[in-house]
């Protein structure tokens, strides 16, 4: 199913593609919290509905952005991943991550991890994708 774009700004592609509260945090938590079944994504803090969580997914993988995969051990279960479209968000994770610690965070680590991924985004990049699901 393709969409009709509103105009052919590539700002308003990207507000209609993640132009909700939820597709990037989805995008957030396999990035960097190494979810990626649809109860992973439930137990996140900010507390998605299941309803939501389902089109949410459903309209990532039909954008390219994730892929959808039966698990291996129990077929009843789908894993999802980042698509190399997906990992291509990388550097707008990055850019929100220092901007909202910069400017919304009162925690010190996170600031400190902020600083660091601004310094050095590639290295951060390959520890997220690299680690353990």
């Amino acid at each position: 199913m393709t969409k009709t774009l509103r105009s052919s700004c590539p700002i308003n592609y990207c507000l209609e593609q993640f132009g909700d509260t939820w597709s990037l945090i989805v995008v957030r938590d396999i990035v960097f919290n190494g979810k990626s079944t649809f109860g992973d994504f439930m137990e996140s803090a900010e507390g998605i509905s299941s309803k939501l969580l389902s089109n949410r997914l459903g309209r990532l993988v039909e954008t390219g952005i994730l892929a959808k995969e039966k698990d291996a051990l129990n077929g009843r279960i789908y894993r999802y991943s980042l698509t190399a479209k997906g990992k291509e968000l990388l550097p707008i994770l990055h850019a929100m991550i220092v901007w909202g610690a910069e400017h919304g965070s009162q925690n010190p680590q996170l600031l400190a991890w902020a600083r660091e991924l601004k310094r050095d985004p590639a290295e951060a990049d390959q520890e997220a994708l690299q680690k353990p699901k």
